[in-house]
């Protein structure tokens, strides 16, 4: 993959910054022992020294010498894979590869700068640079690189084209910020830019028509998403004036897949390019004081930017986006706050009247007009605190819907028109001595004709947070569990082959998420974790494998997560850690025995089955030979054992040797 001159720039500085001014900059910096003082003493302090010791006072005037440090790490990485291994290290580049890394700090009166990036591979790396100046000036530069192993699908009934082939994709991204103060004046100016890019290849699996074979091939993914702001913050006495531009874009940089179907070579699959511009303008008070409010308004336009040959219309598309927003805050005592919040959103939408393609009888296709909605979201939260171990937070959220151009007739969209939302949370915060602290939150949610059939028309939902930590700091633990109810029994489903018919049908979800965890100070030094966590989610739901058949069906997916984790250190120049985890997953879908036609639903029960094991053991060590020389040595294996079929099993080893040093 090419990397992006952001990322040029970026690598150039750091070799710049890093190697010929860190020996001159080093002579200045006292004899430290750095590792030591890194890891032991963070605060800076030299062994002998206490807080109670009176520190000097600075004389007026004096100059305070700049603090300056150097570290850079340089290694290698070894991968090794048993069969396949893009299951078991999913976000991991397989292949061996120089690995190393370097930071430089410079902490001074005025200027202040940070620069440090890691490289493990080509595709896997991340370097940043933050830099101040007085606080006239403030940059921030990053960039950052993983990779994402694909899966390749193969069955019976798909005709590969390509069967050999292993697909990944690297996903790059990019920031930079600056920010500029008006020395004598309380205005800021403000610059930023985003970008991340996505690079490799995919399995693309498509019908070459209907009831016909299905394809699989090969497609090259080369696309980035950018998005660049400017604007300006001025201090206006009592209130605070604020205005920003954005423009967001997303460029394709591959044509469009084309296929020679039976009605000929048509393009398919399209990622369609899109711009979005806004202007933003924000208005509020000071953030402190007992009464404070703030208030915006954006305007926004989104433009499908479609480059189809065989298809043409689609770039007639536009979205017209205002959005306001008002908020007002009341604290008239530390015993008592309160919040009121209101958003309006418009969405005014473009469409062609038509479509052009060759390939159809009439090669003008009509199109309905598309969806104008609009949305209110009132909020209001009260806050009560009676006494230093008792908090109580009450919220409600009222979310108020609705959609133009629906109905009934052929040239509208069969959805509801209005949708009312209203939730309800109490949550309670206690703590009823040192060390122990209690979280519980109960919440109710109900909507009248949901837009989507996902949503459901009531939810529960219950949380419990417990945390203990002794006196002693030498033990303590924390659980927490998360359970949710959803309840939709009028959900419209409407078929229009054999005939056209809406049938209502209904779906149950229940979701349980729970985890504990524990960690030990058995000895000095030594500090032992030990975590589970659960999810579980059930689904229970009328499913239609036909137009006019259907089927009472249960989805049932579970995970099972342990982990123990150990860090001991036996020296003040050794580290240890070890670390074990285990993840245990199964997913069914159990529809009833038969559909309301009498057809048998045999055997997709057993197709859809999912059951696997996934192991990860990692251990490592920092040693320092002298106050500033240090090497490590880390060591990683990862399993995926899949309990269904051989399909995505493999192993891999990863072991990662480094010598260190710092000024």
């Amino acid at each position: 993959m090419k990397r992006s001159l952001f990322a040029r720039i970026l690598s150039y500085l750091l070799v710049l910054v890093l190697i010929p001014l860190a020996p001159v900059w080093a002579d200045d910096v006292a004899p430290t022992d750095g590792f030591a003082q890194s890891i032991s003493r963070p605060d800076g302090q030299a062994e002998g020294e206490s807080f109670d010791d009176a520190a000097e006072p600075i004389p007026s005037g004096a100059v305070i010498a700049p603090r300056r440090q150097v570290e850079a790490s340089a290694g290698y990485r070894f991968v090794s894979t048993n069969d396949y291994g893009g299951r078991a290290a999913e976000y991991t580049y397989l292949h061996s590869s120089f690995a190393g890394g370097a930071q430089f700090m410079h902490l001074g009166e005025d200027l202040k700068l940070s620069v440090d990036g890691t490289y493990l591979n080509t595709e896997d790396y991340s370097a940043s640079l933050a830099f101040d100046y007085a606080g006239y000036y403030r940059l921030n530069l990053r960039t950052e690189s993983l990779f994402h192993n694909l899966d390749h699908l193969t069955s019976p009934l798909i005709v590969d084209q390509s069967p050999s082939e292993h697909y990944g994709i690297t996903t790059r991204q990019d920031s930079a910020t600056f920010r500029y103060k008006l020395h004598d004046y309380p205005v800021h100016l403000n610059l930023s830019h985003w970008l991340i890019a996505r690079n490799g290849d995919a399995q693309l699996r498509f019908a070459d028509s209907p009831y016909a074979n299905i394809l699989s091939r090969t497609r090259q993914v080369d696309g980035t998403s950018s998005e660049d702001a400017v604007g300006l913050d001025a201090h206006l006495g009592p209130v605070n004036l604020v205005y920003s531009f954005l423009i967001r874009q997303f460029d394709d940089r591959n044509a469009t897949p084309a296929y020679p179907f039976v009605s000929g070579p048509t393009q398919h699959a399209e990622d369609p390019e899109s711009r979005y511009y806004a202007h933003t303008v924000k208005l509020y008070t000071s953030l402190s004081g007992g009464l404070t409010g703030a208030a915006s308004y954006s305007y926004g336009r989104r433009e499908n930017r479609s480059a189809l040959t065989t298809v043409s219309g689609a770039d007639a598309t536009r979205d017209t986006l205002n959005n306001a927003a008002g908020d007002v805050t009341f604290t008239p005592c530390a015993l008592f706050s309160t919040a009121l919040k209101f958003r309006h959103q418009e969405i005014n939408r473009e469409s062609p009247a038509s479509l052009v393609s060759p390939f159809f009888a009439d090669p003008v296709i009509p199109v309905r007009p598309a969806i104008d909605s609009q949305q209110d979201i009132i909020s209001a939260t009260l806050s009560f605190r009676p006494s230093t171990i008792l908090t109580v937070n009450g919220e409600y959220k009222g979310t108020f819907q609705h959609r133009d151009n629906t109905g009934n007739a052929r040239d509208l969209w069969s959805l509801s028109e209005n949708s009312d939302s209203h939730r309800g949370t109490l949550t309670v915060l206690i703590r009823p001595f040192k060390g122990l602290r209690l979280r519980s939150l109960y919440g109710y949610t109900t909507t009248s004709h949901p837009f989507y059939n996902t949503d459901p028309r009531e939810r529960h939902e219950g949380q419990f947070l417990a945390t203990y930590t002794s006196s002693a700091g030498k033990w303590g633990g924390q659980a927490s569990y998360r359970v949710v109810r959803d309840k939709n029994d009028a959900m419209p489903v409407t078929t229009t082959f054999p005939i056209s018919d809406t049938d209502i049908i209904s779906s149950r979800t229940i979701s349980n998420h729970g985890a504990f965890s524990f960690w030990l100070n058995p000895v000095e030094r030594l500090t032992v974790s030990v975590t589970y966590g659960l999810l579980w989610k059930k689904t229970d739901e009328d499913v239609f494998f036909s137009s006019i058949a259907q089927a009472g069906s249960d989805y049932v997916s579970q995970a099972h997560v342990y982990s123990i984790n150990a860090v001991y250190r036996p020296t003040d120049t050794l580290d240890l850690s070890l670390a074990f985890q285990q993840i245990r997953s199964n997913a069914e879908f159990s529809p009833n025995a038969v559909t309301s036609t009498g057809s048998s639903t045999a055997g997709i029960k057993e197709l859809s089955a999912v059951r696997s094991i996934e192991h990860a053991v990692s251990a490592r060590a920092d040693y320092r030979l002298t106050k500033n020389f240090g090497c490590s040595l880390d060591y990683t294996f990862r399993d995926y054992d899949n309990r269904e079929s051989s399909y995505g099993e493999g192993a891999v080893h990863l072991i990662t040797a480094q010598l260190k040093t710092i000024w």
